[in-house]
This record gives C-alpha cells, structure tokens and sequence, in this order.
C-alpha cells in the first residue's frame, strides 16, 4: 500500500516509544553494513597479497561501508515506501503531511537533517518532537514528512479498529 489512507491526526503520530525502538534496530543494521563492507574490502585486499593494496582496499571499504550507512534510511524511505527495516519491524513508516507518499526528495531532507536531530543522542531531535503537535523532528517539518502507525487492511482502518467492528447481519 502506498501513502496513507487518510491525512494523518495527533494519533497517527503517537509513536515515540516505535520510532526509538526502530532508530536502535537500524542502528544495528547500519553498523552491520558498515562492518560487513569493510570486511569484504578487507578479505580482497588481502588477497592481493601486497600490503598497499590491502591498505587501499581498506580505506576504500571504510569509505563504502560509511556511504552505504549514511545512504541506509534515505534510499530505503524512498525505495520501500517509507520503511526502513526497523520501521517495518515496528509497524510505523513516513509519510508526507498530507498521508501520500514519502518519496526520495523528502526521505534526503529529513535524513540529512538526522545530523542536527541526533546532536546530544538526538536531544534535539525530541525537542522538536516534543514542541509540535505531529511529534515531527527538525529534519520531518522541514522535509513535509511525518512517522506514523501503520494502518492494515484494504478499508484504512488499523488492526484494532478492524476487530472492534461490528459484523452482524444487517436487518
């Protein structure tokens, strides 16, 4: 499903405690890339048997890994309609103000002001949170983004919403 069924309310976006979580889990995920990156650089350079190019394939894999986690949430917002894998495990993705879709122009400007958002272990980040009624970061109000619970179901109402419905025959 694309976008968001409706303009997402205050309770749409009543998801701090997920998107914490999520940070943590592609904070994982980041660092995994980066580390498996480095490596793979590190196991072909050292196949070439010279310790410059070992030290060159090094550098080269810090520099890929380091891009590769930078690049991590941008491409994958925009790629996987507003996820990231933390975001998915999670059931919260990012969509524009008005419920449609995130996009890749939106998902680089609110990850690239994450740099300001994060300062202080993302002090700043909760600041802006906090201070706005769609609980939106700095990088979120400037992009037009907002994080929001995932709605399941083809008629846009969220799974709790889906099993309180009445299903009686009419009569």
């Amino acid at each position: 499903m694309s976008g968001y069924p409706t303009r997402p309310d205050r309770d749409d976006t009543d998801v701090v405690g997920a998107r914490i979580g999520a940070q943590i889990i592609d904070t994982l995920v980041t660092f995994a890339i980066f580390i498996g990156v480095i490596m793979l650089f590190g196991i072909i350079g050292d196949a070439t048997g010279s310790s410059d190019a070992a030290s060159g394939f090094g550098l080269v894999g810090i520099i890929t890994g380091f891009l590769g986690s930078i690049f991590y949430g941008f491409f994958l917002e925009g790629y996987w309609n507003g996820y990231t894998v933390g975001k998915k495990v999670l059931g919260i993705k990012v969509v524009k103000e008005d419920g449609s879709e995130c996009g890749y122009t939106s998902s680089f400007l609110r990850n690239i002001l994450e740099i300001i958002d994060g300062l202080f272990y993302y002090v700043i980040g909760f600041i802006f949170m906090a201070s706005g009624d769609k609980r939106q970061r700095l990088g979120d109000r400037i992009a037009g983004t907002v994080v929001v619970k995932e709605r399941t179901g083809t008629s846009g109402g969220t799974a709790e919403t889906e099993t309180k419905r009445d299903t009686r025959p009419a009569p």
